[in-house]
């Protein structure tokens, strides 16, 4: 009885020091999202256990209006609009890199663009 009782202490340690070496949101992927649609509408999330729970998070942000919705882990996401309907999402390890990236990409396809909406996730 006393072996069960001290294997189940150590597999509770060891399961504890894996969650203290996981992502700073405490699992392995970190996950985030950032989204645009029409009329201005935009939704962010972070820290996210899932894909799927960091869409539906920003996608409530938008108010279920956002049509255009990119996902990221353990980074930061940034998504940029132009004033022709371009756009552009980036992701990187800073805001302001992501916030570049999108930029870039949104200024290959239009003009007048800025950052609508970003997020960490780290």
């Amino acid at each position: 009885m006393k072996r069960w009782v001290v294997g189940t202490f150590s597999a509770g340690l060891l399961l504890a020091a894996s969650a203290a070496q996981a992502g700073q949101c405490g699992y392995d992927f970190c996950w985030g999202a950032v989204g645009i649609g029409p009329y201005g509408a935009y939704g962010y999330s972070y820290a996210h256990r899932s894909e799927d729970a960091a869409i539906g998070a920003a996608q409530d942000g938008c108010g279920g209006n956002c049509n255009n919705i990119h996902t990221f882990y353990n980074t930061c996401g940034a998504m940029a609009q132009g004033s022709d309907d371009a756009w552009g999402f980036g992701w990187a390890g800073t805001r302001a890199q992501a916030e570049a990236n999108a930029l870039g990409y949104c200024r290959d396809y239009g003009s007048g663009c800025a950052i609508t909406v970003w997020a960490c996730s780290p």
